[in-house]
């Protein structure tokens, strides 16, 4: 079986930038893993931090369960994430535990400091988890597995990206996921007059014209050893497909 782990540095950003292509392997049965670095309790101005990371964890777990998916909440202070020994040994940790084949990881280029240090960590993550010599509470893994980063902020600063995948037969499920996180659609409303449901059908219509297609998600591929490619995605022998964009 397929393992697949989406990594974000925030409630929510796995929605926004890669759920409906996690969806598509869903539903071929592949073991699909998130996991969320920080507690997002910056992400009110109306509560206080203790409770808006309470009610961010509640409906990210939400989110996962709409998506079938398992949830690794890390809990991280919002807005403070940095590439440190004690954070990398954190996120070894959930990379020994998902056992992935395949991670999706914010890109190193986008907007939030928080989504860089994410990159940067489980870049590195993705080596160190094979090295016995850093301990953790699970045991090395035995292999590498493929890195893809995910889109940035309605694509700024992202480049061309490496991968399209269509979601159009999967952006009900992306919309369900991002619908499950009220407080953040409730802020946004407020302060922009569309939630982020809105947003993110934006840029899966602007990324799915790129493509030619309704809707889609873009993926950058890793370039630092072991390169990436897009034929990573589904690996021979496990029978998975992902409809690939030209």
């Amino acid at each position: 079986m397929l393992k697949v782990l989406a990594v974000g540095a925030h409630p929510d950003d796995i929605e926004l930038f890669c759920a409906g292509t996690l969806a598509h392997y869903v539903h071929q049965a592949a073991a699909v893993t998130l996991c969320v670095l920080t507690d997002g309790s910056l992400g009110s101005r109306t509560m206080r931090p203790e409770r808006t990371a309470s009610v961010r964890e509640a409906e990210a777990r939400r989110a996962a369960d709409v998506l079938g998916a398992g949830l690794l909440w890390l809990g991280l202070p919002d807005g403070f994430l940095y590439d440190t020994r004690e954070t990398r040994e954190q996120v070894v940790d959930v990379l020994r535990q998902a056992q992935p084949d395949v991670i999706f990881a914010p890109h190193p280029d986008d907007y939030h400091p928080d989504h860089r240090a994410a990159a940067a960590l489980v870049t590195a993550a993705r080596l160190l988890a094979r090295e016995p010599a850093v301990v953790t509470a699970h045991p090395a893994t035995d292999r590498v597995p493929s890195l893809f980063y995910a889109d940035t902020l309605l694509g700024a600063g992202a480049g061309t990206p490496d991968v399209r995948v269509d979601i159009t037969a999967t952006m009900s499920v992306k919309e369900a996921m991002l619908a499950e996180h009220v407080s953040q659609n409730d802020s946004r409303r407020q302060r922009k007059g569309s939630d982020f449901v809105d947003l993110t059908r934006q840029q899966a219509e602007r990324r799915g014209h790129e493509a030619g297609v309704r809707y889609a998600e873009v993926f950058t591929c890793v370039r630092t050893h072991p390169v990436t490619s897009p034929g990573d995605l589904t690996p021979p022998g496990t029978g998975l497909t992902l409809p690939l964009c030209p």
